[in-house]
């Protein structure tokens, strides 16, 4: 039997599909999960509708803009990717409310980009935008300029999730003097493909995993209270519309005064000025229905010559019983 049981057992194992292990680098730590990351998919969809309508009308030309990747790496990587005959702009994101600095992020913008816009600003073509060169002062002030209105921009993209302002702080033509944070930390990078004529290339923008994390916590804070603040008014509005409907409907009140038992024969020779003995004295407490409900106690009384009950409190749990008992 036993070695009938290692046989099976031998065999399930050979038939058994292989496990799929993954490498994980721990040199490059990933801190940010899909679930992290879907929280910026609101704000990639603004920036490409944003970014694809202002760019048309700064460049002059009809702009195309696309969403390529977002992923997650080491500083000194995204820094490396970067060109060394590049310009970079630096832009802090700030809380709209108490203006407290929030990150610093890189926005970079592919020299085929930044050459095209400069000729076409300076009356040309827009054909001479494939140089390999660096920055005059005044092609950086031109750049600087533009990059500030694209900063605007980018503060209407962010707002979906968050509550920010972005300004421009300056720029840099040397990505390795860029060390706000350390090059061993973790960033995100956002990629776009931007075409605009024969241009076909990629701008980026890069963030610290750190202040994106604390970014998305706060977003996910807000939303909780909003959407509790939202259901609480809800349930206000809900409730006053109930109470508003009500207010206008009719119910039935009647007073009764006593439950008493009568046979079958004395209910049908009942005639007028019969006289039905209660148990209760005058001055005792009534039962007050509502649509045949008793709710309240009540007192026998006038008022303006009308016979008329005036209600005194709650009806008690024993005299509701009685009240179905009897």
């Amino acid at each position: 039997m036993e070695k009938n049981k290692n046989q099976m057992n031998s065999r399930n194992m050979q038939t058994a599909s292989p496990v799929k292990i993954s490498n994980y680098d721990f040199k490059k730590p990933k801190k940010f999960t899909r679930e992290h990351l879907r929280g910026l998919n609101t704000v990639n969809e603004h920036i490409i509708r944003i970014f694809a309508s202002n760019l048309s009308s700064l460049l002059r030309v009809f702009c195309e803009v696309s969403m390529l990747k977002m992923e997650e790496c080491r500083y000194a990587e995204y820094l490396n990717s970067l060109p060394d005959k590049t310009l970079i702009g630096l832009i802090d994101v700030n809380d709209e409310e108490t203006n407290e600095n929030k990150s610093t992020m890189i926005m970079h913008f592919p020299s085929t980009v930044n050459f095209f816009l400069i000729d076409v600003l300076l009356g040309g073509s827009g054909n001479e935008y494939a140089l390999d060169r660096g920055y005059t002062e005044v092609e950086i002030a031109i750049l600087e300029n533009f990059y500030s209105k694209i900063t605007g921009y980018l503060s209407e993209a962010w707002k979906s999730l968050l509550p920010v302002n972005c300004v421009l702080t300056g720029s840099e033509t040397n990505p390795k003097l860029a060390q706000f944070i350390s090059l061993e930390d973790s960033a995100i990078v956002l990629s776009f493909q931007i075409k605009v004529r024969e241009i076909t290339d990629v701008f980026s923008f890069c963030l610290p995993s750190i202040s994106l994390d604390e970014m998305l916590r706060t977003s996910v804070s807000r939303h909780a209270k909003n959407n509790t603040k939202q259901d609480n008014e809800k349930d206000i509005q809900r409730k006053e519309q109930i109470e508003h409907s009500l207010e206008d409907s009719t119910v039935e009140l009647t007073a009764v005064l006593d439950t008493i038992l009568l046979d079958m024969h004395d209910i049908i020779n009942l005639q007028v000025a019969d006289v039905i003995p209660l148990n209760k004295k005058i001055d005792s407490d009534i039962l007050l229905a509502v649509e045949g409900e008793p709710k309240f106690t009540a007192r026998i009384g006038d008022r303006k010559i009308k016979k008329a009950v005036k209600i005194c409190g709650i009806a008690s749990r024993s005299d509701i019983n009685d009240y179905y008992n009897y």
